[in-house]
């Protein structure tokens, strides 16, 4: 089902952050193509309220095609990850993410440059071997050299918040969503 929302951003709990997505109103037999950020309280799409005069009046019988998955279009995930990891909190808390949901820095989330964006990740530090399930809810690190950026919470229970900076493997539990 489709239906309006106030702003300019389309949601959807159906597809991935970024995603762009063709959305055919069957009421009208109109279509529009749209980036969709991803929110889990939306059930179905919700998309501009701009778009009414062309989708019809809400709710109206929706039929999504994904045209674009994610924000690169990467649906691939490697079996496992290893490199130097970094966290990430303050600036960022309370911003919303490439993921389209609100970054709290005391969350279990990651950042990275390619995997699929909702990719659940068990990640080991290397140096104590303490382990924690993070989401993939960001892109970054933005320094070179690094393959994870973790929330500072995520960061806590890996023992890493003193170094900043420790080896770890991630091991993919789920690619994307």
């Amino acid at each position: 089902m489709g239906f309006y929302c106030t702003g300019n951003r389309a949601y959807s709990n159906l597809v991935q952050a970024g995603s762009r997505v063709r959305i055919y109103s069957q009421s009208t037999g109109k279509s529009i193509t749209i980036a969709i950020y991803r929110r889990d309280d939306i059930n179905g799409v919700c998309v501009p309220e701009r778009f009414e005069p062309l989708l019809g009046k809400a709710p109206f019988r929706a039929v999504l095609k994904v045209e674009r998955c994610g924000l690169d279009g990467n649906t691939v995930c490697p079996p496992v990850i290893r490199g130097m990891a970094s966290w990430y909190g303050y600036p960022y808390h309370g911003r919303e993410s490439s993921y389209g949901i609100i970054f709290d820095k005391e969350g279990m989330y990651a950042a990275h440059r390619e995997l699929p964006l909702g990719t659940l990740l068990r990640v080991r530090n290397l140096k104590n071997g303490k382990e924690v399930e993070v989401k993939v809810i960001d892109r970054g690190p933005l320094k070179e050299g690094r393959v994870l950026d973790l929330s500072e919470g995520a960061a806590r229970k890996l023992g890493m918040i003193e170094d900043g900076e420790v080896p770890v493997e991630a091991v993919v539990i789920r690619c994307g969503d």
